[in-house]
């Protein structure tokens, strides 16, 4: 049996993909064994400061005061977006529309890696990206991701490469869902001390 015939079983969502990519535990905690994470103060306080963010943003002509728009441009906030092709779901905080361009925008209230885009984040807008393209039947070139802590903003270009990666790693999660395969955890000491999973985690103990 191929991985395809999961896709119209299993819809995954966009964070599934950013948590597959920082560690596959989480999406095999949350969709084999029931097992999902509190909301904590700082993930209330984080969507707070996502509001914020929106509520600021609206009112400019410009993306975050960093790059101004000449023809100007639409903005549109909490955009849901699903497609039953790729059997994709997910909620983008900003989408700005150029003409005839489409720009997907990430708020993070973090910080980056150094001045560079963390791999779950990258692989996550990426995802974004594939879904704007099917609800708007356009080409998605670039993407944009802010990291509020440091007031970073950050282009990525989005590649065929890229959106190859992202649809094997959505075959992998519908995989390991299916089959209930526990995979291999993305170990780092110090990223597996702060989980909220690590008291579920086989590999903490």
């Amino acid at each position: 049996m191929t991985s395809r015939s999961y896709s119209y079983d299993i819809v995954l969502s966009v964070v599934d993909v950013k948590q597959y990519f920082f560690c596959p535990m989480i999406p095999y905690f949350n969709h084999v064994l029931g097992i999902y994470e509190r909301t904590t103060e700082y993930e209330k306080e984080g969507r707070e400061a996502h509001e914020e963010l929106s509520r600021l943003e609206s009112r400019r002509k410009t993306l975050l005061k960093k790059i101004p728009f000449k023809r100007g441009c639409d903005k549109y906030f909490r955009v849901y977006l699903y497609s039953e092709r790729l059997g994709l779901r997910g909620l983008l905080d900003c989408l700005i529309v150029v003409g005839k361009e489409y720009i997907p925008v990430e708020y993070k209230i973090a910080r980056s890696m150094r001045g560079k885009i963390h791999t779950h984040h990258k692989y996550q807008t990426v995802a974004y990206a594939l879904l704007v393209e099917d609800e708007y039947s356009t080409i998605v070139r670039r993407a944009y991701l802010y990291y509020a802590v440091e007031d970073k903003l950050l282009r990525m270009n989005i590649a065929d490469s890229q959106r190859r990666y992202v649809l094997k790693a959505l075959d992998n999660i519908r995989i390991m869902i299916a089959e209930e395969r526990e995979p291999t955890p993305r170990f780092e000491i110090r990223k597996c001390r702060n989980c909220g999973y690590r008291y579920y985690c086989p590999y903490m103990l």
